[in-house]
């Protein structure tokens, strides 16, 4: 085992200048203590590529949860909705999977265990050398490892990075490997971990990332508000920004500004089950008018 994945105490989204908001023995209003199922499609990649054996599968899993979310305490860990695959599920799939097919280069901003990439391994038959992963938390990539059991098989490139560290430190300097190379680049549920000002800061890391012919792609999806505007974290410490469609374009255009480079882009507000059930909770209910929001960002010009 890593040391990065002995470290405990680590609260995603819940750290705010560099102190914990959250009691590290409490679990948050986000953790499902009773896990009764996981998503069908995680379930299949486990049972056939993974080759757990289905009655193993669910207890595999709660106990590698539990280990990720006593690190980082994000939603998508402490409700299981890594295995509940974004991709495929979203209106720029066809162009993206198109693209995949063609070769491109594809990268996943923030990709936890590494789920994504598996998928497109195992599901559509993607050339794992095509594709590239980065977290924050290296701990992520080791426990992707542990998760999916096939160490030997995976030919991704895998990489900690930092997409608000500066390019001298090391979080930073890891992303320059990848600058200017990738065709696709996948942000899913990150982006809202902040305010608008590091938002862009975040942002433009991505853009460094992309060719700079037209035609690359920035895709993903994260909390949103119908009512766009800055908003509180659930712990009540820090802020962060969710979009509307229209503030969507404004950020994009403030991206491209500063990065030189002009950008077409494609969104939409939708509102699945998850959301639902957590405008239930407390934590959620000071905006009414939550929602998810994709978007799908093409490159026009650098």
């Amino acid at each position: 085992m890593s040391e990065a994945i002995k470290r405990k105490g680590h609260h995603g989204p819940s750290i705010f200048d560099h102190q914990s908001q959250l009691d590290p023995t409490a679990r948050p209003a986000w953790f499902t203590e009773h896990i009764e199922s996981i998503p069908e499609a995680g379930r299949r990649l486990l049972e056939q590529y993974s080759r757990i054996p289905p009655d193993q599968v669910l207890p595999h899993v709660i106990a590698v949860r539990d280990k990720a979310f006593d690190i980082w305490s994000y939603a998508c860990i402490g409700q299981v909705r890594f295995l509940d695959f974004t991709l495929p599920k979203l209106p720029y799939w066809s162009k993206v999977l198109s693209r995949l097919r063609s070769g491109a280069t594809f990268v996943d901003a923030g990709c936890c265990f590494g789920q994504e990439i598996r998928f497109l391994i195992f599901n559509e038959n993607i050339p794992a050398t095509q594709l590239y992963g980065f977290d924050l938390e290296p701990a992520f990539i080791d426990m992707g490892y542990e998760l999916f059991r096939v160490e030997e098989k995976l030919s991704a490139h895998f990489l900690s990075g930092n997409l608000l560290a500066d390019d001298s430190s090391t979080e930073g300097q890891e992303l320059t490997a990848l600058e200017g190379k990738m065709d696709i680049v996948h942000v899913a549920s990150v982006l809202h971990c902040w305010a608008w000002d590091d938002m862009i800061i975040a942002t433009k890391r991505l853009v460094s990332l992309t060719r700079k012919d037209a035609g690359s792609l920035i895709v993903g999806n994260q909390m949103g508000s119908l009512d766009a505007g800055q908003y509180d974290m659930p712990t009540g410490k820090g802020f962060n920004y969710r979009h509307n469609q229209e503030s969507m374009e404004r950020f994009w255009r403030q991206v491209g500004e500063e990065t030189e480079s002009k950008w077409s882009v494609a969104s939409g507000m939708f509102l699945p089950p998850v959301v639902k059930e957590n405008m239930e909770h407390s934590w959620a209910k000071s905006d009414p008018n939550m929602r998810m929001i994709w978007f799908c960002a093409t490159r026009v010009q650098s």
